[in-house]
């Protein structure tokens, strides 16, 4: 490289943060930026750039995906990668170096500590903490996208209902102390007319799909599923969903691409002969799995996401249709809460805020007292206090908490309930989600 500047990708989705790190390098390096994973993996490609200096939440294409690729045999030889992330979490740094990474930066960081870290990369006096990541992503044909539902042929807004079916956080429980509010894992049924959507496939699924049995009968169904994250809470319905085993019916699976592989090959391993009798592909339904890199369009519905900070890959969604928005921000824990008062965690935690603007209904996850977290920081879920924070700073009508520890028995959840009123006020409308509620807007 005599003569000649080593070259570095800067690839963040915040403008500003992707633009401190480029100008913290310029001086020294030949600079390109991209604005997330997918504008990076096309842009290394034709520049085969030295290092790539990378955030993990992005939409499109995230940076775990991002390394994979990097790293695979047919990324860049010789690349070295840097992730600079907000994510403090073990989890999310073991899991990054097994994708390819080379070295893990948290933000906030100063100009000293990623020039130090860059120089020794790429003068080869850093040594690899963990191996190199194994095969590139697995490949998959997902089937095409389904079709929009029509627009809307009269000027008559259509209904939009929220059920919730599961509403308990990390296991399901049962017994006299939670019947009020429920013991199934996370499971929300959303219609807009007859659009059917569905987010997570909690334990709480099983019970959408016998209501859902009963109610079609012989009647094909059509319905979209999104998936926040595939810990065992948010998936280990999914099996249990009656409607997936009828031919007549044809269901779409949307998240984003997994740490380690499609989103298909996530469940198509839940299910296999270890651990369930029945294998994914033997489900009679229509099935598609979808990745999303942006929002979705479903005619009546547009359902966008957000990276959330919960350890592994976690998004939130937000449902617009009808003039009505429903924000589901589920696993997540406050940035400032957990990284400390700074500048960064403040815009991380204004992103979520503004991503729920003026929400029709903020479901959102609040496991612990403010007690409870000072034993449970790093575990990536929210306080009660934060989940009101967010509500009442994003101007949302109602809050819908939601994620119950499994610790909490009713009375506990009367209690927090209770607090999290007198914490909102007047300015907004906050109730428990529990099991069978259901809210119309």
């Amino acid at each position: 490289m005599s003569g000649q500047k080593f070259k570095v990708l800067v690839v963040d989705n915040d403008v500003l943060l992707r633009d401190l790190a480029a100008v913290f390098l310029y001086e020294e390096y030949e600079v390109m930026e991209a604005v997330d994973g997918q504008d990076a993996w096309e842009k290394a490609q034709a520049w085969h750039p030295d290092l790539v200096v990378t955030d993990l939440m992005m939409p499109r294409m995230h940076g775990y995906e991002l390394c994979t690729l990097l790293k695979g045999p047919d990324g860049i030889k010789g690349v070295r990668i840097i992730v600079l992330s907000s994510k403090t979490f073990a989890t999310d740094k073991e899991q990054a170096f097994k994708a390819g990474c080379d070295a893990y930066l948290v933000k906030p960081y100063t100009r000293d500590i990623l020039l130090k870290k860059v120089r020794e990369l790429l003068s080869g006096s850093d040594s690899r903490e963990t191996p190199a990541a194994g095969p590139a992503p697995f490949a998959e044909e997902c089937g095409p996208e389904p079709s929009s539902t029509p627009a809307l042929a009269g000027r008559e807004k259509l209904p939009v209902t929220v059920r919730f079916w599961g509403t308990r956080g990390s296991c399901p429980v049962s017994g006299q102390n939670t019947v009020r509010y429920g013991g199934n894992t996370p499971c929300t049924e959303v219609r807009i007319g007859d659009l059917l959507l569905i987010i997570d496939c909690g334990t709480g699924l099983r019970e959408l799909g016998v209501s859902m049995a009963k109610e079609f009968y012989d009647r094909p169904i059509t319905g979209h599923i999104f998936v926040g994250h595939t810990h065992w809470d948010h998936i280990q319905g999914f099996p249990f969903f009656i409607p997936l085993y009828n031919p007549k019916n044809n269901f779409s699976v949307y998240s984003v691409h997994g740490g380690h592989g499609s989103l298909r090959s996530i469940f198509n391993e839940t299910m296999a002969a270890d651990y369930f009798p029945v294998p994914l592909c033997n489900m009679a339904a229509k099935l598609r799995f979808i990745e999303m890199s942006g929002s979705v369009d479903l005619g009546l519905a547009k359902v966008s996401f957000i990276h959330l900070n919960h350890p592994g890959i976690c998004i939130g969604f937000r449902i617009d249709a009808q003039g009505r928005s429903i924000t589901y921000i589920s696993d997540h824990e406050n940035f400032v809460k957990l990284n400390g008062d700074n500048v960064t965690s403040r815009r991380q935690d204004m992103d979520i805020v503004n991503f729920a603007k003026d929400s029709d209904i903020l479901i959102m996850e609040a496991q612990y007292s403010n007690e409870e977290y000072l034993s449970r920081k790093g575990w990536g879920h929210g306080t009660f206090d934060d989940a009101v924070r967010c509500a009442v700073e994003a101007g949302a009508k109602r809050l819908a908490i939601t994620h119950h520890d499994p610790e909490h028995s009713d009375d506990i959840m009367d209690t927090h309930i209770k607090y999290s009123r007198a914490l909102a006020g007047s300015k907004l409308d906050c109730f428990a989600a529990r099991d069978g509620l259901r809210v119309e807007l």
